[in-house]
């Protein structure tokens, strides 16, 4: 039954591309099993991608055992065409789930994401290391002092003698400033440095009071790395900046906290990403609770984060519908490919579009994707020839599979 519904998915798909513009290379494949299948990630490697997520091992007897069925951290590599070269899940506990994966020089995989303790229905920072086919040669498990809170992996980023970790901590913060310290179960910024071997050096919280939940980290121009976070906290009057707004937070090549900025507005905003360039920094968000007035937002920053912005500015689309980001790439050059989610509930569809160096969309440069059931983007990139991979999920009723799209405008 589950194969019949995949390839009618499949058949939904190919035929329910709504474009603005002609798209051509096209593959649209989705990978896993029943239940809960997700990808949050991908990531180039040689001969390919690494996409990673979530897969769920299926227990069946006359029936699919949902309770026994364990959610795990999931990695595939796929050639250019999506055609799986290997597929792996990780993971002892009921629910592994993997965000962010890096490929290092050998081949071999390193990916974050998150566990959730079995007896006390914490979660707890995983990290699991394979080799170039994808077996597992380590995994770690970090968990906060007292295993009493949570916390999370979010992305990774290699450097020269280790990694570093970024992730989300809600342990109790002591300090005595008002960006020093934390009440326990509200969330603070985690990053963790780790050495060649996955042990941990050294680890940092930092944020405001109340929650900041940082979606990604990038190198920064001139050595250290830049954060882009949510946060509930305003640093303005309440009819300037309120509600969820955007916070940066500058780190040195040390992995120390270095600066820390809100920027937003009076509207409901959620970090997308962020990407580097040479004079500042392109930060995108999602302006609007997921409503039917839901769209993106663009700052073009200086890179002295404490000025005003250069250019801000609501994303148009081809279209009025409400849509939200999920993820930022480069694109060619001096462009940009943006990903995430356009409509709500069982209408929402995969939406990628493209964009110049100030977040101002490209007249055309438009694709939504989807059929019955709702899908979206978590992660994108592209390559040299312009291909653009998106990777996320695809909902059908009470299950979900890894979606891949892939195109080139």
């Amino acid at each position: 039954m589950r194969k019949i519904l995949i390839t009618v998915l499949f058949l939904a798909l190919i035929t329910s591309c709504r474009k603005t513009d002609d798209i051509n290379n096209n593959i649209s494949r989705v990978y896993g099993d029943a239940l809960e299948d997700i990808g949050y990630g991908i990531t180039k490697a040689e001969g390919g991608y690494i996409i990673s997520g979530q897969l769920t091992d299926v227990v069946r007897t006359d029936r699919i055992e949902a309770s026994s069925s364990k959610k795990r951290l999931g990695l595939l590599k796929i050639d250019a065409n999506g055609e799986i070269i290997w597929k792996h899940s990780y993971g002892n506990q009921l629910v592994n789930v993997g965000s962010k994966a890096i490929v290092l020089d050998d081949g071999s995989v390193v990916c974050t994401g998150y566990v959730i303790d079995s007896v006390k229905q914490l979660k707890d920072v995983l990290i699991v290391k394979t080799n170039s086919e994808g077996n597992e040669v380590s995994r770690k498990v970090f968990v906060t002092p007292g295993d009493i809170y949570n916390q999370y992996g979010i992305d990774i980023l290699k450097t020269s003698t280790g990694f570093i970790v970024l992730g989300v901590t809600d342990a109790e913060k002591t300090g005595s400033s008002d960006s020093s310290g934390n009440i326990a179960f509200k969330k603070d910024i985690l990053v963790m440095k780790l050495d060649e071997n996955l042990a941990e050096i050294e680890s940092w919280a930092a944020g405001y009071p109340g929650n900041d939940e940082p979606v990604e980290i990038k190198p920064d121009n001139g050595g250290g790395y830049i954060v882009v976070a949510t946060t509930d906290r305003s640093d303005k009057s309440p009819l300037i900046q309120a509600k969820n707004n955007i916070l940066l937070v500058k780190i040195n090549s040390l992995g120390n906290f270095t600066q820390q900025r809100i920027i937003g507005g009076t509207t409901e905003e959620t970090a997308a990403g962020i990407e580097v360039l040479d004079d500042g920094y392109l930060v995108v968000a999602t302006e609007g609770a997921e409503t039917s007035n839901q769209k993106g937002y663009a700052w073009k920053l200086s890179r002295n984060i404490f000025t005003a912005p250069v250019y801000e500015h609501s994303i148009s689309l081809d279209d009025s519908r409400s849509f939200r980001i999920n993820a930022i790439a480069k694109y060619k050059t001096n462009y940009f490919v943006m990903a995430g989610q356009a409509g709500t509930g069982n209408t929402s569809r995969m939406l990628v579009f493209i964009t110049d160096d100030e977040g101002n969309h490209l007249a055309g440069k438009q694709v939504l994707w989807g059929s019955t059931g709702s899908q979206s983007v978590n992660d994108v990139i592209s390559d040299d020839d312009g291909n653009v991979y998106a990777v996320g999920k695809d909902s059908y009723e009470n299950n979900s599979m890894i979606s891949l799209l892939k195109f080139r405008f």
